[in-house]
């Protein structure tokens, strides 16, 4: 079960991660989301974009070296992993298989996704486990 039952993402965090998916177009972007929990709620304070080495519109594999960066930042700041953010450059804001796959976080950490499908960026959340996916709660500060 997740240490937190919503998560929190103030306006500025959540522009941050629709503009990186912006600039990785056409391929996928991801990131970290960290911050503090407190009465159930994870308060994003931090964001931490990663480079994608698997450089594909369709999947992201997260450089090794800019995750280590970000966790020694985190446990500096004092911050917990919160959520794990990706896009989806020509899909729908839904986990796909792959995504559901390569999850090693178990429920530990939302899964944010920014879909560039449409017009307009569309964002939704998701506790993903070994096989199926539900929605998770969150909104923006």
């Amino acid at each position: 079960m997740p240490q937190f039952h919503k998560l929190e993402i103030a306006n500025s965090f959540l522009q941050g991660m629709i503009e990186h998916a912006r600039m990785e177009l056409p391929n996928e972007c991801c990131g970290l989301l960290a911050g503090r929990i407190s009465e159930g709620v994870g308060v994003v304070t931090a964001r931490y974009a990663i480079r994608n080495d698997a450089t594909s519109p369709k999947n992201y594999l997260s450089n090794a070296r800019d995750m280590l960066d970000a966790f020694r930042e985190m446990r500096k700041r004092g911050l917990e992993l919160l959520a794990i953010y990706h896009s989806h450059p020509t899909s729908e804001p839904v986990p796909s298989s792959h995504d559901i796959e390569q999850n090693t976080y178990g429920e530990s950490a939302v899964h944010v996704i920014v879909s560039r499908a449409g017009a307009q960026p569309e964002i939704r959340a998701w506790w993903l486990g070994e096989t199926e996916y539900r929605e998770a709660e969150w909104r923006v500060l």
